[in-house]
C-alpha cells in the first residue's frame, strides 16, 4: 500500500494539523514505531502552511532522525508564527487596507524560512514531496516536486525549500507573490503565488502523483489533514446586494476566496472517497471560537486554535488509531 500525506493550507491554522501529527507521533512511539514519518509515508504534499509542515518533516538530522519533529513544528506555530504575521498588522485600518495592497511584508517570513532550512532542497529530502504553488505569468499551476531521478524526472526542477515554502504560502493580499529560481538556473525567473488558489486540499494531486510514482501499485492510503472549518457562512440576506469590494473584503473573511478553497476541498473529497483503490481519511473540524483568520497570532486565538485540535483529535481518535496500525504495518 502506497502512504500519502496531504495537508491543506490555512497560516496559523497549521497548528491543527501539526497537533494531529504530534498526536499520530506519540502513539506510534507508544506502540514501539521508532520510523520517521519519511519512512512512513511514500509521498507528503502540501499546500500553504502545509507546504511548510510537509518540507519540515521530510529532512533528517546529522544522526538520522527528524530535523524538525512533529513537537518542534507545533511549537513554530504557537511561539514564531507571531514572526510571519506580526500582531501590529491585526488591526481594522491594516485589515481594510488589505484590500488594496498585501497586508505584510515578507521580510521576517523569508528570515524564519532561512532560518529554518538554510540551504537544504528538495533533493535533499526523504520521501517523495508535492508542494503547490500558481505561476502568474503563465496562469498555471507550478507544482514543487521530488520524486526518483529516473527518465524524464532527472530533468526535474529543484529548488532551495526556504524558496518553495515562501512560494507556496505567498498568500494573495497577505504577502507578496515570490520570484523564485532553480538550483542553478538563476536566469530561469517564476512568479509564484500560494497553490491554494487552485488547491487549497492538495489530496486529489498527491493520489495522481503517487500513482506516477508507483505506477504498479493498487492500493493507497491518503491521510488529509484540514486547517478547521468556520461556522460562519454567508446567507442570501448578506450577500444578495453585494458587489466587488464586498466579495474580496478581508474584514469580511475574503468571501469568494474562502468559498473558492471551500468548494476545492470539499470536490476533492467527494472525489476520493469514490475511488476504490484508495482509501481516502479527512480529519477536519469545525473551529472552537477561533477566527477564520490565517494571520490571528494573538495568544487568545493561538489558545482556541490549540483547543481545537484537542476537538480533533478526540473526534477522530478511532481514525487516528487506524492511520497509526496502517504505517506501522508497512
Amino acid at each position: 500500500m502506497v502512504t500519502i500525506l496531504s495537508i491543506d493550507g490555512g497560516g496559523v491554522k497549521g497548528l491543527l494539523p501539526a497537533r494531529i501529527l504530534e498526536e499520530i507521533r506519540k502513539r506510534l512511539d507508544t506502540a514501539g514505531e521508532k520510523r520517521r514519518f519519511f519512512d512512513l509515508f511514500d509521498l507528503i504534499a502540501g499546500t500553504s502552511t502545509g507546504a511548510l509542515i510537509a518540507l519540515g518533516l521530510s529532512l533528517k538530522n546529522p544522526a538520522g532522525g527528524d530535523k524538525f519533529s512533529a513537537s518542534e513544528i507545533v511549537d513554530i506555530y504557537k511561539t514564531r508564527g507571531i514572526d510571519i504575521f506580526p500582531p501590529r498588522h491585526l488591526n481594522a485600518v491594516q485589515t481594510a487596507v488589505q484590500a488594496f495592497r498585501f497586508k505584510h511584508p515578507a521580510v521576517s517570513f523569508e528570515k524564519l524560512l532561512s532560518e529554518f532550512f538554510g540551504d537544504n532542497t528538495l533533493k535533499d529530502a526523504e520521501t517523495n514531496l508535492l508542494i503547490t504553488s500558481f505561476d502568474t505569468e503563465a496562469m498555471e499551476p507550478h507544482c514543487m516536486k521530488r520524486r526518483p531521478q529516473i527518465g524524464d524526472w532527472v530533468n526535474d526542477y529543484n529548488y532551495y525549500m526556504r524558496d518553495v515554502a515562501r512560494a507556496s504560502g505567498a498568500a494573495p493580499t497577505y504577502f507578496p507573490p515570490a520570484q523564485i529560481s532553480p538550483v542553478g538556473k538563476k536566469q530561469l525567473k517564476f512568479s509564484l503565488v500560494d497553490g491554494a488558489v487552485f488547491a487549497n486540499n492538495p489530496s486529489g494531486l498527491a493520489y495522481v502523483e503517487a500513482s506516477k510514482i508507483f505506477p504498479k501499485e493498487t492500493e493507497f492510503l491518503i491521510l488529509s489533514l484540514g486547517t478547521g472549518n468556520s461556522k460562519h457562512g454567508y446567507p442570501y440576506k448578506e450577500v444578495h446586494s453585494w458587489g466587488y469590494m464586498e466579495w474580496i473584503n478581508p474584514i469580511k473573511g475574503f468571501p469568494i476566496g474562502a468559498m473558492m478553497s471551500s468548494g476545492q476541498s470539499e470536490a476533492v473529497n467527494h472525489q476520493l472517497k469514490r475511488l476504490d483503490n484508495v482509501h481516502y481519511i479527512r480529519l477536519n473540524t469545525v473551529l472552537s471560537g477561533a477566527t477564520r483568520s490565517m494571520d490571528d497570532t494573538s495568544n487568545t486565538n493561538i489558545k482556541r486554535l490549540s483547543c481545537s485540535a484537542d476537538k480533533m483529535i478526540d473526534e477522530f481518535s478511532d481514525q487516528i488509531d487506524e492511520v497509526c496500525q496502517i504505517l506501522s504495518s508497512k
